[in-house]
Order: structure tokens, then sequence, then C-alpha cells
């Protein structure tokens, strides 16, 4: 069965914001000039970089179990 357009249209919105936030965690981990201090003997940005990066991963794998539970025949049919 095809998947409506609105499930493409999530999957394509979930997968953008996951790609907005791993290279918005690369910036700030790995280009950025900011100085926030130290945490571990690393900068506050790299951690908070890594933070952001990981986030964006999740985001991607939450993506594709979106995408997995839409296989589902009966998504999207409710009882009353």
């Amino acid at each position: 069965m095809a998947r409506p357009a609105a499930v493409w249209i999530n999957v394509f919105f979930r997968f953008f914001a996951a790609l907005a936030y791993f290279l918005l965690g690369y910036y700030i981990g790995f280009w950025s000039d900011f100085q926030l201090g130290m945490l571990m003997e690393m900068p506050t940005t790299f951690w908070l970089g890594i933070l952001f990066m990981l986030y964006g991963l999740f985001r991607i794998w939450r993506a594709f179990l979106y995408v997995s539970e839409t296989k589902d025949p009966d998504y999207g049919n409710y009882e009353d």
C-alpha cells in the first residue's frame, strides 16, 4: 500500500530538522570561535556541538522508526 503524501511530508520535515541539528552541532563543535569556558579540558562549545550532533542522529533514528511504523497495513485506520 502506498503511503499518503502527508506521511512523506512528515518524513521530509523530520529528516530536514535532524540534518539541521546535526549540521548546527558540527558548526558549534568544530568551527565556532565562541569562548564559553572549558569542561574536562575541552572547550564547552565542543561538548555542545557533540550534544547537538547526537540529538540530530537521534532524530534521524526516530524518522526511520516513523517510516517503519507506516508500513503497517492498518496504519491510519481507527475503529470507533
